[in-house]
This record gives structure tokens, C-alpha cells and sequence, in this order.
């Protein structure tokens, strides 16, 4: 069964490590992006020692402040049942853990508060954890009364709860920037009155495909159109959702499977076609730039690995692409194969369409093909022990169902304008027999503030972030300014 509040796999990463971000523009300075403690009223954030507190975790160990003396610790505050931010909270904070590195447990650790204790026990928390291979804690309360257990918790962080069993008649919750309620999948506001969340007559069919397949990735993004997240056009082009990315349905195929049918000429003017490579066994595709310093870094590696490869992996380098302004064409790409007198293929995209397509942003980016599928995928600057992972750590080729092959197969229609959105959007919710699932027999809604915390090593409350216009670059940068 598919997971309604897998959110994470729609968000796209703003940064990448070791390459060249085109379009990144973010201040690097020596103040907080977020509101300093010790700069804010009390009622946004009270300077000094972190409230204590005492609860479990999702493996029932008991946690309190004193347990992370000397470390930096970021919370945040979720419920499992949240379909929509939570997710996406979540993600942000498995990125950072990822961005972190070394740094990651040894100096700063996370917490994630549960603002539903009723429904969030340890089981349910530690099942949400390892549905984001989540490794940190998610703390919640396992006394008689766990709400009035977590209500000092709450009040000492500034966070305002409601759990109200009337609150959009049981199936939703109320969002900082929502108008009315944010309904529950399964469930759309009342056109009568946007306080009560009612069944989605629209959506009523059972759900059969495996979390982490293709179909299942595009089952949570039609989530997020009937959830009135995203429109019929952003569902199918993507959109900018809570600050980030939010891939479409086109984009997640893309994923996996590449776009057909291009045709791209070499440094000597003899057409290469997608074909061709696509029946072919593997394909490295390079997304270069010549402006790039570690595209230029990187042609020994490529050079060695060309020459002990060249018999089971064929290597393309394109370009054609923009970086800041500076866009390559044919003449300056030449002349970067001349400078580096390469001996594999480079091609000329005078269409500027085939990185987006293939979902890549920086320079240089990888995208290893198996025939006509995505099987591996790499940012930055690669060893050459990393591009022989790359191969050899491939993934499986996509073992695709009737059904996706249906949409495929329409996929092309809707593209070539014979179809508009809504009806392709029809095809697809069709044909993966798309439904809402119940989330739980306890109907209430829960709605709360949002707020991170960054504490530092001493402590003490440092920073913090109110509302959801924060990225896990935004608290990495923060984080770094206190180590």
C-alpha cells in the first residue's frame, strides 16, 4: 500500500555538494537567516537555557535536554497524521542530517516532537521514522493522560495546540496561510462552509501499488492535486509547494524513464538519436558546462574510465546548457574537447531540453541509463571509484505494471496537446485504480503553530524559525554559524 503522507518523494533538493548550482543565490553572511533568541521578544523566543522536559522516544527510552550537553540540537514540532507538512518537514530534516555529514550525531542531533500524543505512541512514531529513514528521535508521551502530559512541553516552546474532535468534522486540520480547513486525502472542504472537511465522492477506488514504485511516486502527487495542494497543471508540470520543488507527474517518470526520440548532433555534425542508445546495454550521460571548473576537473577520471569501460559502457558528455548567464553552443564546446582532446562523445542540446528533462540542475550531473530505463543517477564531481559504484551499485530496471504502460502510452498524446490535463489526469487516477485510505478510527483535528528550534552546544536557545519558508540550507547555514 501505498504511504498518503510520503511527501518526501515530490521534493526536489535545492543544493548539491562538489558542483556547479546554476541559479543559487543565497547571502552567505555572518548572521542567522533565521530570528535570533537572544534579538526576539520572549512570546517568539525566550533567550537562555532550554526548557527541560521528560518523555520517550519512539523505542519507549526516556529523553530529556541534559542528555544532549555539548551538542547542538535542532527540534521541530509533527503528528504522524498530518498528510501534507509534516512529510515535508521531515524530508527537509533527513536532507540536513545528509548535509551534515560527520557532523550529524557527533555535534548536532534532532528531535521531533509529536504534537498528537493520543494517536503518536512509540509504535506509530517509530513506524513514521523508518517510513523517512529517519534516524533521529521522535519524542511523544506515554502517561495516562498524554495531552495534558505534553501540554507544559508544548507551552514552554511557544508551540499553540488545538486537538479538537469537532474541528473539520473530525477529518482535517487548520495550516498557518490555509483559509478553512486543510482536509485530510479522502476529503475536500465543504463548498458551504470551508470549516468542515466532507468525503470526496471522486475518489473512492483501492490502492494496489507497492510504496517506492513508479506508480505508487505518482499515486501521492495526484495526493497532493485532490488535496487542493496543486492544480491539473502543476500536478502534471510541477510547482513550487512550502518553499521547495514539487516535481509533476512528467518529472517523476522522467526519473526513471528517459525522454524518447531526441536526436542531437556530435562536434562533427553526425546525428546521434536517443534509440540508439536506448537498445543499447548502459549509458553514461555527463551534463556538462565548459564554464564549470570541476567539469574541467573531472575529464582524467572520465578519460581513465573511458579507456577500461569503452566495451560495456558507452560515455556521452552534453552541453548546450547555461551556467549564470554564460550559455554554451556548439563552437565553445568544441573547443573544450579540443583543449582535452577527449575520445568519447559529446553532444550539442541546441534545445536547452534534455538536462530538465532528465530532472538534473548542476554541473556536472550523471544519469547512468540500463536500455531505455534510469538506473543510477550522480551530482558533482565523481572519483573514478564513484563512477565505477555507479555502475556496479546500479539499480534494477523498472519492472513496469499494464497499467503504466497505459499511461505511457497516452503520455505522448497529452504532450502532442490531443489530451488536456484534466483528462490525462482522468487516465492516470483510472488507471491506478486511485482511492483515499482511511488514516485512523480516532477522528479529530489537530492544528498547531510552527516552529524549529536551533539550540547550541551550552544549552542555550539560539534560533529559531516560525512558519515553513525555511529549507534544510536555511538551518545548515545557521547551524554551521554555532559549531
Amino acid at each position: 500500500m501505498t504511504n498518503r503522507g510520503l511527501l518526501t518523494l515530490l521534493l526536489s533538493t535545492l543544493f548539491v555538494t562538489s558542483g556547479c548550482l546554476d541559479g543559487l543565490d543565497q547571502q552567505d553572511d555572518n548572521d542567522f537567516w533565521g530570528e535570533d533568541c537572544e534579538e526576539t521578544p520572549d512570546q517568539i523566543c525566550t533567550a537562555g537555557p532550554a526548557p527541560d522536559f521528560a518523555l520517550v522516544d519512539q523505542f519507549d527510552n526516556p529523553v530529556n535536554m541534559s542528555q544532549f550537553k555539548g551538542k547542538v540540537v535542532v527540534i521541530t514540532f509533527i503528528f504522524t497524521h498530518c498528510p501534507d507538512i509534516c512529510p515535508a518537514v521531515t524530508y527537509q530534516m533527513k536532507k540536513l542530517s545528509e548535509e551534515l555529514g560527520d557532523d550529524y550525531n557527533e555535534s548536532v542531533v534532532f528531535l521531533s516532537v509529536t504534537v498528537d500524543p493520543e494517536r503518536d505512541t512509540p509504535e506509530r512514531l517509530a513506524s513514521f521514522a523508518s517510513t523517512y529513514d529517519a534516524s533521529w528521535q521522535f519524542l511523544t508521551s506515554t502517561a495516562d493522560s498524554p495531552v495534558g502530559d505534553m501540554a507544559s512541553v508544548w507551552y514552554d516552546y511557544g508551540m499553540e495546540v488545538m486537538i479538537d474532535e469537532e474541528a473539520c468534522g473530525g477529518n482535517g486540520h487548520y495550516m498557518e496561510g490555509y483559509e478553512g480547513c486543510h482536509c485530510n486525502p479522502g476529503y475536500m472542504q465543504d463548498s458551504w462552509n470551508v470549516d468542515d472537511c466532507i468525503e470526496d465522492p471522486d475518489h473512492d477506488k483501492n490502492v494496489t501499488f507497492v510504496e517506492g514504485t513508479l506508480e505508487a511516486d505518482i499515486l501521492i502527487a495526484l495526493d497532493q492535486w485532490s488535496s487542493g495542494n496543486v492544480n491539473a497543471n502543476e500536478l502534471m508540470h510541477g510547482t513550487i509547494l512550502f518553499g521547495q520543488e514539487v516535481p509533476g507527474v512528467t518529472q517523476l517518470i522522467s526519473q526513471k524513464i528517459p525522454p524518447q526520440d531526441w536526436k542531437l548532433d556530435d562536434m562533427y555534425g553526425i546525428e546521434h538519436s536517443s534509440s540508439t542508445y536506448y537498445e543499447q546495454n548502459l549509458t553514461l550521460i555527463e551534463f556538462f558546462h565548459t564554464a564549470c571548473s570541476y567539469c574541467h576537473n573531472q575529464i582524467p577520471v572520465l578519460n581513465e574510465f573511458h579507456a577500461n569501460h569503452s566495451s560495456n559502457v558507452s560515455v556521452i558528455s552534453m552541453g548546450g546548457y547555461s551556467l549564470g548567464g554564460n550559455v554554451d553552443n556548439a563552437s565553445t564546446i568544441e573547443n573544450f574537447t579540443i583543449e582535452h582532446n577527449t575520445t568519447w562523445t559529446y553532444l550539442y542540446d541546441d534545445s536547452n531540453y534534455l538536462m530538465n528533462a532528465f530532472g538534473m540542475n548542476s554541473y556536472p550531473s550523471w544519469v547512468l541509463l540500463d536500455g531505455d530505463q534510469i538506473v543510477g543517477r550522480a551530482t558533482g564531481y565523481q572519483s573514478y571509484e564513484a563512477l565505477e559504484s555507479l555502475v556496479a551499485e546500479r539499480s534494477s530496471r523498472v519492472n513496469l505494471s499494464e497499467q503504466m504502460h497505459l499511461i505511457l502510452e497516452n503520455l505522448g498524446h497529452w504532450e502532442a496537446g490531443h489530451m488536456s490535463d484534466e483528462e490525462m489526469i482522468e487516465l492516470i487516477a483510472g488507471a491506478l485504480n486511485y482511492e483515499f485510505e482511511e488514516e485512523s478510527d480516532k477522528d479529530y483535528g489537530v492544528s498547531h503553530s510552527a516552529k524549529l528550534y536551533i539550540i547550541d552546544s551550552d544549552g542555550n536557545m539560539r534560533v529559531v524559525w516560525r512558519g515553513y519558508d525555511w529549507t534544510y540550507a536555511s538551518i545548515y547555514h545557521d547551524i554551521m554559524l554555532i559549531l
